[in-house]
């Protein structure tokens, strides 16, 4: 009898488990599969070109004050989800290397201390990171040409396969010596390829409405 309720108690032992492990949720593995907790998936269907490969980095060789399609359609479509037009260009003097110089970054005005700045740019990273609906990963972000972004001191670049990195601008020694600005966490800069600046990668050819020419993102002021 002391056997069979031993037996019972552990079959009982071993039911409360499984359903302990059932109910908990996902675990660390399982959620590692996706970049993001929401569950995002965008679209391929506006796309007739087939999906970009990761793009390594380009480095700025040149000087270009003149902003160029593809990042004034990208600049207008980040303004309006909400946040500020920061600069697109930058003076050409100095040393430093800024895809600034060539025309091809944009930096969106957010405010990281503010919860609805914040939350605007984690629903920008999560559709932009996002896997499609035939599970290309990245899929927006690659379809638009992006290099890199940084914000609020992390970056996430195509090369290293948009994985989160910690970042510390070259101008500092340490986070709590760094300005907001250098930091990134006033705006969320936004580097683009080449051919995503020229509006020449898929996502810009699928847009049904061309931009204005004359858009408010052709700044010429401000921090990288």
């Amino acid at each position: 009898m002391r056997a069979s309720s031993r037996a019972a108690g552990t079959v009982a032992a071993t039911c409360v488990l499984l359903l302990g492990l059932l109910t908990s949720g996902p675990t660390a593995a399982s959620t590692g599969e996706a970049d993001h907790g929401r569950g995002t998936v965008t679209s391929s269907a506006p796309y007739l070109m087939p999906m970009e490969s990761y793009a390594g980095y380009q480095p700025q060789t040149s000087c270009q004050r003149t902003p160029k399609p593809g990042v004034l359609m990208l600049a207008d479509w980040l303004v309006a989800r909400g946040g500020g037009y920061g600069p697109i260009s930058r003076s050409c003097s100095g040393s430093s290397r800024s895809e600034h110089k060539e025309s091809r970054a944009f930096d969106w005005l957010l405010d990281a201390t503010d919860p609805a700045d914040a939350a605007l740019a984690a629903a920008l990273l999560d559709e932009l990171f996002a896997p499609d609906d035939t599970g290309q990963p990245h899929a927006l972000a690659r379809r638009m040409g992006i290099m890199y972004i940084i914000w609020d001191d992390t970056m996430y670049a195509s090369y290293d396969g948009f994985v989160a990195k910690r970042y510390l601008s070259s101008g500092c020694r340490t986070r709590r010596t760094c300005s907001p600005t250098l930091r990134h966490r006033d705006h969320l800069h936004v580097s683009l390829t080449r051919k995503g600046a020229k509006g020449m990668t898929s996502w810009y050819y699928a847009q049904a409405a061309s931009q204005p020419s004359t858009s408010l993102a052709a700044r010429e002021l401000g921090p990288a």
